[in-house]
């Protein structure tokens, strides 16, 4: 299987997902956003994944690539392509299926809980009700895409996973974040600065002990959400 990636900046990586691609042997290509002059034809990857961003998905006269990406996010779910959105990559394939995203009436950030809301679990299979994300945005879907449920939600923001037909399928917060991932987005510009005024004078010790507090579950979510999706994306792929 062949993997695309697209990342919308070089610290927004795939994070502890690198090691579970590596472990199932599948083959990925990340492009970096902002700098690739031409996407990749559908027929050069297999599977699309899409990460998150500092920007936002109705930012076209700022970012005006993210025309061409959000066309290439319907085009591949319409190929059947298996799908993973994470954080922006799940607004932008709501946008690009004709949902609707707007600014977060609360803006999400740390640690926080999510509970299972719709009927079905989707990619959360395996997973108790509740359960620890990490989690960072101040945009969010206000209206998903025809034939879609929110499948779960935190007391702030209703639409935190969501699945399509086959192995589409993602979600709002962060599941790729580990202590070596967050020392990388800690390590570009602005990050400490922004974070300051929210955590106190050393923000990158504070993020890193959360995250440490909660190893063991967030680990079991990435992979949990991997391994579900990857099952419904060998089934898809025949």
């Amino acid at each position: 299987m062949r993997v695309l990636i697209l990342q919308h900046a070089e610290f927004e990586h795939a994070g502890r997902f690198r090691a579970l691609f590596a472990r199932e042997g599948i083959e990925t290509r990340a492009v970096l956003m902002p700098e690739v002059e031409r996407l990749p034809p559908l027929d050069t990857f297999d599977a699309l994944w899409v990460l998150g961003g500092v920007m936002q998905v109705w930012e076209t006269d700022k970012y005006p690539w993210l025309v061409d990406e959000l066309d290439l996010i319907r085009r591949a779910v319409e190929a059947g392509k298996p799908y993973f959105g994470i954080c922006f990559g799940h607004q932008l394939l709501a946008a690009a299926l004709g949902g609707e995203v707007g600014p977060a009436e609360v803006a999400e950030f740390g640690v926080i809980p999510v509970r299972r809301s719709g009927p079905q679990a989707g990619l959360l299979e395996g997973l108790p009700e509740e359960f620890p994300v990490f989690s960072w945005h101040s945009a969010e879907i206000k209206a998903l895409p025809p034939g879609y449920a929110p499948l779960a939600e935190t007391g702030d923001c209703g639409n935190q996973h969501m699945t399509g037909k086959g192995a589409v399928g993602s979600v709002q917060f962060h599941p790729e974040i580990d202590t070596a991932t967050m020392r990388d987005w800690f390590a570009s510009p602005g990050v400490i600065e922004d974070l300051t005024p929210k955590l106190g004078p050393d923000p990158e010790r504070v993020m890193i002990e959360r995250l440490e507090r909660h190893e063991t579950e967030l680990a079991q979510l990435a992979e949990t959400l991997f391994m579900n999706w990857l099952a419904r994306a060998r089934a898809s792929l025949g």
